[in-house]
């Protein structure tokens, strides 16, 4: 079930359906996408602003508001503000499940075949652009000038969640780092010929302040393990949480051309990727997709549809077939409602590699409570 609405959430829905309907053709619209009577929940006499979000209201009870939302967006797909609620809901992907009878086409031509999820072309544009934008290459450079890449996601303002791994040296031996720096907007042109070399945003400059929270890989992690029977270590989590020399998720993102950032409005500011209200679940034949940036390319993703293994008994580690590469450590993985769910973390270390893996989004949130540290909502 999607959470509740907010009272600016009820606000800004009911604005948006103010815009297209009147006391009359909200009446068509609600028994014709809905079934539903408007007046059936709503008063009758009371002015139509008034009314409008008390039929929200009722809705949100009843947990209908997803039906509306995605009603309303069948009538008007472009409305931007209702596109970004759906968004934020993860109400915009629909998943179509096998089973014993299927609606099918003209002669049987076209049918549902598996539990792929059809996503409305452009809300998916819309949500991946917020996503992509908050992920970043972590740079590390060392004294001897050898260099180390991985992934990281923008989790709050200044602070960028990457694997312990990935930043094990700034952890354990800082005075071998020259640098450490997070790109940001590190992308290849539509056509592939042009590289925009993005933002580089360095780490706090006081080095006290650069880890925030911290928890070290498992053996496991660097031996692999055939089964996901086998138990992990709780309080090893291969995460590391830091902190950026400044506040970025109000500025804009974008590729720079000529060293100018592209025009700061509010669709252009870069925000930060936030945790999901309820705990995902993973399931074997559930999604998976990864943002990341491999063998320390320009930023890609990579799709699994029904790729999800599934996960250890203590829900340390989930194990999925989508396609990763050294660089990718850190990156997020999100399932078919653009949720943030896992961290990955590491590959089938074999010469025939049968997994990748990740840890879990909600066991880093409970160790981070531990720490005495959490991840703005």
């Amino acid at each position: 079930m999607i959470r509740l609405l907010t009272g600016p959430e009820k606000v800004a829905l009911r604005d948006a359906l103010m815009e297209h309907y009147d006391p009359f053709s909200i009446k068509e619209f609600t028994e014709k996408r809905l079934n539903k009577q408007f007046f059936n929940y709503t008063t009758l006499y009371a002015v139509f602003q008034a009314q409008l979000l008390e039929f929200i209201n009722q809705f949100t009870m009843k947990g209908w508001h997803g039906e509306l939302i995605i009603a309303f967006l069948s009538d008007f797909p472009d409305h931007k503000t209702v596109q970004s609620l759906a968004f934020d809901l993860g109400i915009s992907a629909q998943c179509y499940t096998e089973s014993e009878q299927q609606l099918v086409d003209c002669g049987g031509l076209q049918n549902l075949l598996d539990s792929t999820p059809f996503l409305d072309v452009s809300v998916f544009l819309q949500q991946i652009s917020k996503l992509e934008r908050c992920i970043c290459r972590v740079e590390i450079t060392m004294k001897d000038d050898t260099e180390k890449w991985g992934t990281g996601v923008l989790v709050g303002p200044d602070r960028v969640m990457s694997n312990y791994h990935v930043f094990e040296d700034l952890i354990t031996r800082p005075q071998s780092v020259k640098s450490a720096i997070c790109r940001f907007d590190y992308n290849a042109s539509a056509d592939g010929t042009q590289i925009f070399p993005g933002y580089a945003i360095a780490l706090h400059p006081d080095p006290k302040r650069q880890i925030i929270a911290s928890s070290p890989y498992a053996e496991l992690d660097v031996t692999g393990s055939p089964s996901l029977d086998t138990p992990w270590p709780i309080d090893k989590l291969d995460y590391a949480l830091v902190r950026l020399e400044r506040e970025i998720d109000r500025e804009a993102y974008g590729p720079a051309y000529g060293g100018i950032p592209a025009p700061k409005t509010t669709e252009s500011e870069r925000g930060y990727i936030k945790v999901p209200a309820e705990r995902p679940a993973f399931f074997n034949g559930s999604h998976l997709f990864i943002i990341q940036h491999p063998e320390k390319a320009p930023k890609k993703v990579a799709f699994g549809f029904g790729k999800v293994d599934g996960m250890d008994a203590a829900g340390q580690r989930v194990r999925y077939q989508v396609n990763t590469l050294k660089g990718s450590s850190g990156s997020p993985c999100f399932n078919e409602k653009f949720e943030w769910v896992a961290l990955h973390n590491m590959g089938d270390p074999s010469w025939n590699p049968q997994y990748n893996q990740g840890v879990p989004v909600y066991r880093i949130l409970e160790d981070l409570k531990k720490q005495n540290c959490s991840l703005p909502n």
